[in-house]
């Protein structure tokens, strides 16, 4: 390594420490927000815009940029993860305008106006007026966002959904979401045809908050979710989130009338927070020290909520603690009555509630919806309707609020667009992490064991360790012996519904 490449790498380090550093308040933030004081909020928000600002300008200041340029230039002196973090970085904007930092600090005021306070407004009164002016603002800012960072072979839409998913482009996820179409639909409706009703209890009988949050602290033991890096909170919509690998955080949401609910988004979101857990340590002091995308990081939570949370093997280990929990309201109730409630295919209009089967369906119309915002189909005056129609097209229901329907969901106004379509990735994806850890080792036979210790040391191994430093189909392959290949879920779902439905696949 010559002088030159030495000083950028440290001018490199120097600025990434300052970048880690200011990652604890926002997260800090975060975890605060929906218990903050009302009043504190304003003031709060002109703080997180000055931090906002702190950011940009070490992310676009000049001896950065020089550093990664000649990072990039000597990438073959470098250690493995320096070199993919140079290049990861060398794919960032390099056509920013020069005034867009104002432009950038409104928008994150737009941000943080809009979550969590009006949107939880809006999601509880289904009043999609009060988010309305917002997410006008969000989509506009982001319609600009890509024609600054836009280059010849990456445009419009593509733009933010390459930064979710490296690699990945409308014209893949038209090609993922034809095959589900073309494969999946009908099959749904046969599906949907052949279900028998769940047993009473669960449609009847008020399960208590305090005894469903007593099983997610059994659920945190059984996923080896260590309390001493943990926290699990509340939130409207639960989440995950994380400083490092030994501050992991999440959050739940629990309805007395569904049991389910809160059970599988504990084991979601804890599927997410065991990845950041088994990151290396030594990725830690460096920009590669968390998952490597948002599909490789869905696939993980996805993986657990339904090839492992949703098996009988899993069940038959741990549903006698949940009866003896919920004695009472699950009196009568037999480990074959709960299996058919959590497998229990549906059209449903909560996209986080939604069965395996039909999960994909609304992560379809998302992805249809975003596309809308970035050929001038779709705007804040007609998502609604649009979001309706789309609802009854697929899933042949009538959607009676915005609560239940555009505003179910806190990615949008958070400012996350091109999100939605790693959920359905990151659910093809663990279909085939599934299948090819079971050429290692029983599966079945583990996920019977008193934790998921044998599955997560597998997943630690192959690719939980490796965090942001290769790139995420590098990852992927690297875990499967293959290259992506979406037939994996097509099959996996096909095989158990038609065995659950009683149908042909």
């Amino acid at each position: 390594m010559n002088d030159r490449t030495r000083r950028a790498k440290r001018t490199y380090e120097e600025v990434n420490r300052r970048l880690r550093a200011l990652v604890l308040p926002f997260f800090l933030n975060g975890w605060e927000e929906e218990s903050m004081p009302p009043a504190a909020k304003p003031y709060r928000n002109k703080q997180l815009v000055e931090l906002a600002s702190m950011e940009y300008e070490l992310r676009t200041g000049r001896h950065y940029m020089a550093a990664i340029d000649t990072l990039y230039q000597n990438r073959a002196d470098l250690s493995p993860v320096l070199r993919h973090e140079a290049e990861v970085a060398k794919r960032a904007p390099e056509n920013i305008p020069s005034s867009p930092n104002l432009e950038y600090l409104a928008y994150q005021n737009v941000l943080l106006e809009c979550y969590p306070q009006k949107f939880v407004l809006a999601k509880t009164t289904g009043n999609f007026g009060e988010v309305k002016p917002y997410l006008k603002k969000i989509i506009e800012y982001n319609r600009k966002y890509v024609e600054w960072e836009q280059t010849e072979s990456l445009k419009g839409y593509d733009v933010l959904l390459d930064e979710y998913e490296k690699g990945m482009t409308a014209a893949k996820y038209d090609e993922f979401f034809g095959l589900i179409k073309r494969e999946l639909v009908p099959f749904i409706r046969r599906a949907l045809a052949a279900q028998q009703p769940v047993h009473p209890a669960f449609l009847t009988r008020s399960f208590p908050v305090e005894k469903q949050k007593k099983f997610c602290e059994y659920l945190a033991g059984v996923m080896l979710f260590d309390k001493n890096k943990t926290m699990m909170g509340e939130s409207e919509h639960p989440y995950t989130n994380n400083n490092g690998n030994c501050d992991v955080r999440i959050t739940n949401h629990y309805y007395e009338g569904d049991l389910a609910s809160a059970i599988f988004s504990a084991i979601h979101e804890m599927g997410h927070g065991l990845y950041e857990l088994q990151v290396a340590d030594d990725l830690q002091e460096t920009m590669s020290g968390g998952g490597a995308s948002m599909a490789l990081h869905e696939s993980q939570s996805r993986f657990f909520e339904n090839n492992v949370g949703r098996s009988r093997p899993f069940w038959e280990r741990h549903f006698p603690v949940l009866k003896d929990t919920f004695s009472e309201e699950l009196e009568g109730v037999t480990l074959d009555d709960f299996m058919h409630y959590i497998n229990h295919t549906q059209a449903s209009l909560i996209r986080t509630d939604a069965d395996e089967l039909t999960y994909p369906l609304h992560v379809l119309i998302r992805y249809e919806i975003e596309k809308g915002m970035f050929d001038g189909t779709v705007n804040e005056e007609n998502i609604e309707e649009v979001w309706n129609g789309k609802y009854k097209e697929y899933l042949g229901l009538d959607v009676p609020d915005a609560g239940m329907g555009v505003v179910q969901d806190m990615h949008w106004y958070g400012g996350n667009i091109g999100y939605f379509p790693t959920y359905a990735l990151g659910s093809a994806y663990a279909a085939q992490i599934f299948a090819a850890m079971g050429k290692d080792f029983d599966v079945n036979a583990a996920m019977g064991e008193e934790n998921v210790g044998k599955i997560a040391a597998w997943l630690k191994e192959h690719i939980h360790k490796y965090g942001s430093s290769k790139d995420p189909a590098e990852i992927l392959e690297h875990a499967c012996g293959a290259p992506f290949d979406p037939r994996y879920y097509i099959d996996y779902l096909k095989d158990k519904y038609s065995a659950l439905c009683g149908i042909e696949k």
